[in-house]
């Protein structure tokens, strides 16, 4: 297993002191000495109004989930408006394209017709997660995050891992599952389980944050 990490964040869900995380492609279960003791834990998103994509195409998928993250920031930006400015008009795609690329071409500000003036800074950052602190922070602040797995788009809407507390009171947190909104997904079926004992973190082609600057 590869170092962990320690964050300090202040969050409404946790009283939260110094933790230590366990990167997400680190294999195999944890093994627990005697001077540890584990509790399962989790924690998820407040409900939010997500939308599904209008449109049943991955480039639709990634406009529905980039929607939705700004409207969780106070921000509304349509799929048909993202849609028509990334790819030239209301295309349907099996692939969203370059995930950096794409993240630049929406980082610029923004005037819309309903009078809201904003820009947006997205973040790509490829590959599985190396730290998993910032998807943690962006659960406890309502900020959620987008997952690309398997070359599609995943809203990322909770966390469950394994928190063990030490006799000293230091604390170690292993992340097990990433709770995930497909916005492809039928009706009824739109939770997806990224699960580190079944998947690959090899399959994950990278995370997405997102900025609001407000006008």
């Amino acid at each position: 297993m590869g170092k962990p990490w320690s964050i300090s964040v202040a969050a409404s869900i946790w009283a939260c002191a110094v933790f230590t995380f366990a990167p997400l492609n680190a294999g195999g279960k944890q093994s627990s000495s005697p001077s540890w003791v584990l509790h399962k834990q989790n924690v998820h998103l407040d409900k939010l109004a997500l939308e599904p994509a209008e449109r049943p195409c991955v480039n639709w998928g990634w406009a529905a989930v980039v929607s939705d993250m700004a409207a969780a920031r106070g921000v509304h930006i349509g799929q048909q408006y993202l849609v028509d400015r990334l790819y030239g008009g209301s295309r349907c795609l099996d692939l969203a394209g370059d995930f950096e690329d794409l993240s630049k071409q929406i980082s610029r500000d923004y005037v819309m017709a309903d009078g809201q003036k904003f820009a947006l800074q997205a973040r790509f950052i490829p590959g599985a997660p190396a730290q998993t602190d910032p998807l943690i922070v962006s659960i406890c602040q309502s900020r959620p995050m987008m997952l690309l797995w398997r070359n599609r788009p995943y809203l990322l809407t909770g966390l469950t891992y394994d928190e063990y507390v030490a006799d000293s009171g230091n604390k170690m947190f292993v992340v097990t599952e990433l709770q995930l909104f497909d916005p492809l997904g039928e009706e009824g079926k739109r939770a997806v389980v990224f699960s580190r004992d079944q998947h690959s973190p090899d399959e994950i082609n990278g995370v997405l944050d997102l900025t609001v600057y407000t006008k």
